[in-house]
C-alpha cells in the first residue's frame, strides 16, 4: 500500500472511532438512563484512551512525514495531510492519562450539570467545574502558547484564533452594540400567546421547517434534548436535536439553527466522505450557517410571509389574535434578557462577550470558580441591565463548561459576523433574494452555499475559506449594517 492510501485508511479508522464517541455522546444527551451516568463516564474514558493511542501512533507520524515529501499530491490530499498533521501534533502533546481522566471528568460533569441546573444549585456543580478549569489550564500548558493560556484553547475550535484577536473583535462590537440596545430596546411589542404549545405539534412543525430548508431525513434525524445540538455520526448520518417549551417559539428557531448546522454537513462533497475532511472546518464557520438560517433567513419578513399561515394552521388557538405584523415585530424585538439562546440579534453577542471575559479570567486565575455566579450576575447587570434571579437562568444555563469546552463561546460571535458577510456576498448574485426566500423553496440559496462553502468541508483553513467565499477577511461592518437595515425598518 502506498503512503497516501495508508494515510487515508488511517484517517477512515480514526473517523470511525470519533463517530462512535459522538454516538455515545448523542445517546447520553438524548436517551440514556440517569443512573447510567457513571458507567458511561468509564466508557468514555476507556474509548478516549484507545483513540488517543491511535491518534498518537508513531507510525501515523511516519506516514505524515513521508506524505509531506510527495510533490504530486492533489489539492484534497494536501489538505488531508495538513489536517491530520495538525491533529497529530496536538494529540501527541497530551499524555494518555490526561486524556482518559478528562474524558471521564467531562462525562461526570455533564450529568452533574443536568441535575444542578434542574435544582438551580451552582454549589452542586462547583467542585467538578473547579476540576475542569484546572484540567483546561493543564491542557493549555500541554499544547503551548505564545502569549496567553486561552490562546491554546481558542485554537481548538477556531484554527489560528488568539486572545488578542478576540479582544479586538469584541472591542469593535461592544460599544456599538450597547448603543443599539439602548436605541431599540422595547420599541416593538412582545408576543403573547393565548394557549401553551403542545410538544407533539411543536415537533411536527420543527420537522416541517427542517424539510423546507432542505434537510435530508434519509441522511439525518431529529430528536429531543435539554440543550439543542447537532452531531455527525457518519457521512450519511447528520443528526439534530431540539427542545420544546409550552411557552414560546424556541422550537422554531432551534430547528432553524440546528438545521443550518446540519445542512452544512450534509452539503460536504462525497469525495471527502470517511476522512478528516468530512467535517465543518471550524465552529465559527459552522455557526455562520446556523445563524444565517436561524436569523437572516428565518426571522425575515419574506420567510414568514410564506410560513406564517402554516404556523397558524398548526397552532390556531395559540395565534388567535396575533396578526402578521405583530408576529414579525415580536420575533425581532430587541429586549435584553437572561438567556443566551433566546436572545435577540442585537443583544446576543453581549452574552458571548460576558462568557469570554469570564473564561479568560478563570484560566488566568483572576477569577475563582466560587466567585463565578457573582461575577456572572454583575456582568449581566452592567452589559444588559438585567438582574439574574437564579443559577438555572444564570451561570448554569449553558452546557459547554460541563464538556470542558473553554474557548468555544467566541466562535458564536465569529459566526454572527461571518453570516452577515456571507449573506452580503449572496445578495450580489441574487438581486431577488427576498422573492427567493418568499417562495419557500430554498434550493437556489442552498445550491450557492453548497458550491461556495459546504462542499469544501475542511479542505481550506477557516480564514482562507471565508476569504474565498466573500473576497475579504472577517469584518464586523457587515453585521452592524445588517442590524441597522433590519431593526430600524421593523422598529421604526
Amino acid at each position: 500500500m502506498d503512503t497516501m492510501a495508508a494515510l487515508k485508511a488511517r484517517s477512515a479508522q480514526l473517523v470511525d472511532l470519533h463517530h462512535i464517541m459522538a454516538l455515545m455522546q448523542w445517546d447520553q444527551e438524548v436517551g440514556m438512563p440517569r443512573r447510567a451516568a457513571a458507567g458511561r463516564a468509564g466508557q468514555f474514558a476507556t474509548l478516549s484512551g484507545l483513540l488517543h493511542r491511535q491518534e498518537t501512533d508513531p507510525k501515523l507520524g511516519e506516514l505524515l512525514a513521508r506524505a509531506g515529501e510527495q510533490p504530486e499530491l492533489s489539492g484534497v490530499e494536501q489538505a488531508l495531510v495538513r489536517v491530520l498533521r495538525r491533529s497529530y501534533n496536538r494529540n501527541t502533546k497530551l499524555p494518555e492519562a490526561f486524556v482518559t481522566e478528562f474524558a471521564q471528568l467531562t462525562s461526570e460533569a455533564q450529568a452533574c450539570w443536568v441535575e444542578a441546573r434542574q435544582r438551580s444549585d451552582f454549589a452542586l456543580f462547583r467542585p467538578l467545574l473547579e476540576k475542569l478549569v484546572v484540567m483546561s489550564r493543564r491542557q493549555a500548558d500541554y499544547f503551548g502558547y505564545a502569549d496567553h493560556p486561552y490562546d491554546a484553547l481558542l485554537d481548538i475550535y477556531e484554527e489560528g484564533l488568539t486572545t488578542a484577536a478576540t479582544e479586538q473583535m469584541f472591542a469593535r462590537l461592544k460599544e456599538p452594540l450597547i448603543a443599539r440596545v439602548h436605541k431599540w430596546q422595547g420599541r416593538t411589542p412582545g408576543l403573547r400567546f393565548a394557549e401553551p404549545f403542545a410538544g407533539a405539534d411543536q415537533e411536527r412543525f420543527a420537522a416541517r421547517l427542517l424539510a423546507a430548508m432542505g434537510f435530508d431525513f434519509d441522511r439525518g434525524s431529529l430528536a429531543r434534548s435539554i440543550h439543542p445540538f447537532s452531531t455527525t455520526l457518519g457521512h450519511h448520518d447528520r443528526r439534530v436535536t431540539n427542545r420544546y417549551s409550552p411557552h414560546g417559539l424556541d422550537f422554531v428557531f432551534g430547528a432553524l439553527h440546528e438545521g443550518g448546522h446540519a445542512l452544512y454537513e450534509q452539503g460536504i462533497s462525497d469525495e471527502l466522505a470517511h476522512s478528516h475532511l468530512d467535517d465543518g472546518v471550524s465552529l465559527g464557520i459552522h455557526e455562520s450557517q446556523s445563524r444565517l438560517w436561524e436569523n437572516i433567513i428565518g426571522r425575515s419578513r419574506p420567510f414568514w410571509e410564506r410560513f406564517f399561515p402554516e404556523l397558524q394552521t398548526f397552532f390556531p388557538a395559540q395565534f388567535a389574535g396575533v396578526d402578521f405584523e405583530s408576529f414579525i415585530q415580536g420575533i425581532n424585538r430587541v429586549e435584553p434578557g437572561l438567556i443566551r439562546v433566546d436572545s435577540d440579534e442585537v443583544c446576543y453577542n453581549l452574552h458571548v462577550l460576558i462568557r469570554f471575559e469570564l473564561e479568560k479570567a478563570l484560566l488566568e486565575g483572576a477569577l475563582a470558580v466560587a466567585d463565578l455566579p457573582v461575577a456572572w450576575n454583575e456582568k449581566y447587570d452592567e452589559y444588559l441591565g438585567v438582574k439574574v434571579g437564579s443559577d438555572e437562568v444564570g451561570v448554569l444555563q449553558d452546557i459547554h463548561w460541563s464538556h470542558g469546552s473553554f474557548g468555544y463561546f467566541p466562535t458564536y460571535t465569529i459566526g454572527n459576523l461571518a453570516a452577515a458577510q456571507i449573506w452580503a456576498q449572496y445578495k450580489k448574485v441574487d438581486s431577488d433574494y427576498e422573492q427567493t426566500i418568499g417562495t419557500g423553496d430554498f434550493f437556489k440559496i442552498r445550491q450557492w452555499l453548497t458550491e461556495q462553502l459546504y462542499r469544501h468541508g475542511s479542505v481550506y483553513p477557516p480564514t482562507e475559506l471565508l476569504e474565498k467565499v466573500t473576497g475579504q477577511p472577517l469584518d464586523s461592518k457587515y453585521f452592524l449594517e445588517y442590524l441597522d437595515d433590519k431593526i430600524s425598518g421593523i422598529a421604526g
